[in-house]
C-alpha cells in the first residue's frame, strides 16, 4: 500500500517538475503544438492555440467562449478533443444533450471548468441557460417541492464562471450567442485534406503518458492561480484607441480580447523576470503581442460587417481557392469547390462583390469571364510592431512567436 502511495507521489513530483519547466519556457506555445501533433492533430496550429487559451481562461472570473465551425466530417470535434485531452478530466464537462431543467441542478460542478458542447443544435437542448451562465456567471431557478405534505418553492443555483466551447455546422447562429462567442473555422482546403491523408504514412510520434500528465499538471498549477488579479499598464489605453470601433459588437469583442491578454499573461506568469506588483500580475507588451498574433484573425472573422455575413463566407472561400491555385477565382472554381450549381456560384460571387468583400481581378467584358480576388480583411487590433513604435518604449521587447517558434525582437528607434 505504501509502495503504491510512494510511487504515486514520485510520479506527481516528476510531473510538477516537468510542468514547471514548461511554464518557465519561452517556447511553451511551440511545445504545446508539438504535443497535440503527437496526439494526432494535423495542421490547425492557430486554431489549436486559440482553443488552448480559451480553455485555460476558465481560471479567470470572465472566461472566453468560442464556436468551432465547419462542415460535417471537417474535423471540428477532433480538433477540440485533441486540445482538451491535455487538460485534466475534472476540468472538462462534455455535454451532448441536456434538458432545460438539468442546468439548474448542477451546483458548483461547472465552476472554473470548460463546458464542451458537441454539435450545437436542437438535439442538444435549449442553450438559453448556457447564455445566462456565460453572461451572469450563475443560474438561479425557483422550483417546486414538498416539505412534508406542504407545497413549497426552492431556489436552485448553478455557479460559473465557465469557458464554453461549442462545435456547429452553422456559419451563423443567433446574434445573442454570436456576440458572446468568438468563432473559428476549421481548415477545409484540399491542401489540408491531402496532409491528413498522407499523415497516415508518417510518424509524428506518440505523446507518452508522462508527457500527458505533465500537460495536465500545467493546468493544475495554473488553476492554483484562480483569483490572481491581472492588471493592465497605462500604455494599453493607447491600444484601445487603435482598435476597430465601427460596430457595436466590438464592445463585447474587445472585452474578450482583454480576457485573452489576461489569460496569456497568466500562462506566461511563471517565466523568469515577470513582475508581480502588490500581489497582482501585470500584462506586459509581449503578452499583448502574443495574444494579437494568436487572436487578431479570430476577431476579424468573428465580426463580419452587419448584413454581410453571407458575403464574408464567400470571401473566405475565394481566399482559400486563390491561395491553393495562385490565381483569381471564377464561378466555375467556386461551384466545383462547394459542389453547387453554376447559378448558385454566380449568385454568391455577385453578392460578395456587391457588399465589397471580393473584387474583380479582370475588367468586365463579353469575351472574358469574371475572376475575383478576396479583399484583405482589416485588422481588429493594431499590429504589435507598429504599436511598439508608437508607444516609444525605451527598452527592447523580445518574445517567441507562438506559431513559428521564431525569436521576435522589437527595438526602440534611435
Amino acid at each position: 500500500m505504501n509502495r503504491h502511495k510512494n510511487k504515486g507521489s514520485s510520479c506527481e513530483r516528476k510531473a510538477k517538475h516537468a510542468a514547471r519547466k514548461l511554464l518557465r519556457s519561452r517556447y511553451l506555445f511551440k511545445e504545446f503544438l508539438r504535443a497535440i501533433k503527437k496526439l494526432g492533430l494535423i495542421g490547425e496550429s492557430q486554431n489549436a492555440l486559440v482553443l488552448f487559451v480559451v480553455a485555460t481562461s476558465c481560471n479567470l472570473d470572465r472566461p472566453l467562449n468560442i464556436f468551432v465551425k465547419g462542415n460535417s466530417s471537417a474535423g471540428k470535434n477532433w480538433l477540440v478533443t485533441r486540445v482538451l485531452k491535455l487538460f485534466p478530466k475534472s476540468a472538462v464537462l462534455e455535454i451532448t444533450s441536456a434538458s432545460e431543467q438539468a442546468w439548474s441542478y448542477l451546483g458548483s460542478a461547472f465552476r472554473h471548468c470548460v463546458v464542451y458542447l458537441q454539435e450545437r443544435n436542437e438535439a442538444v437542448g435549449t442553450m438559453d441557460p448556457m447564455r445566462l451562465l456565460i453572461s451572469e456567471g450563475k443560474l438561479v431557478r425557483i422550483v417546486p417541492g414538498y416539505k412534508g405534505k406542504k407545497l413549497v418553492t426552492n431556489k436552485r443555483t448553478t455557479y460559473g464562471p465557465v469557458a464554453a466551447i461549442s462545435t456547429t455546422t452553422k456559419n451563423r447562429l443567433r446574434i445573442d450567442d454570436e456576440t458572446r462567442h468568438m468563432s473559428i473555422w476549421v481548415d477545409e482546403s484540399e491542401e489540408q485534406t491531402r496532409k491528413i491523408l498522407t499523415s497516415q504514412f508518417s510518424d509524428a510520434g506518440v505523446l507518452s503518458r508522462q508527457e500527458l500528465e505533465t500537460w495536465r499538471m500545467v493546468h493544475r498549477m495554473l488553476r492554483q492561480m484562480i483569483g490572481t488579479k491581472v492588471d493592465f499598464p497605462k500604455w494599453f489605453e493607447q491600444v484601445s484607441k487603435e482598435v476597430f470601433a465601427g460596430d457595436l459588437r466590438v464592445r463585447r469583442y474587445f472585452l474578450a480580447f482583454i480576457e485573452a491578454c489576461r489569460t496569456v499573461s497568466l500562462i506566461r506568469s511563471f517565466q523568469p523576470g515577470r513582475k508581480h506588483r502588490h500581489g497582482a500580475l501585470e500584462v506586459d507588451f509581449a503578452d499583448f503581442a502574443i495574444t494579437t498574433l494568436i487572436f487578431d484573425r479570430v476577431f476579424v472573422e468573428s465580426l463580419p460587417p452587419l448584413g454581410k455575413a453571407a458575403g464574408e463566407v464567400t470571401r473566405r472561400d475565394v481566399e482559400k481557392i486563390a491561395n491553393e491555385t495562385g490565381k483569381p477565382v471564377r464561378a466555375k472554381d467556386l461551384a466545383r469547390k462547394l459542389h453547387i450549381s453554376m447559378d448558385q456560384a454566380y449568385a454568391k460571387l455577385r453578392y460578395a462583390a456587391q457588399v465589397g468583400v471580393i473584387r474583380l481581378a479582370t475588367k468586365p467584358g463579353r469575351s472574358n469571364s469574371k475572376k475575383y480576388w478576396a479583399v484583405p480583411a482589416p485588422r481588429f487590433v493594431p499590429d504589435p510592431k507598429t504599436m511598439f513604435r508608437k508607444l516609444r518604449f525605451k527598452n527592447p521587447v523580445s518574445f517567441v512567436h507562438p506559431l513559428t517558434g521564431e525569436q521576435i525582437v522589437y527595438k526602440p528607434r534611435d
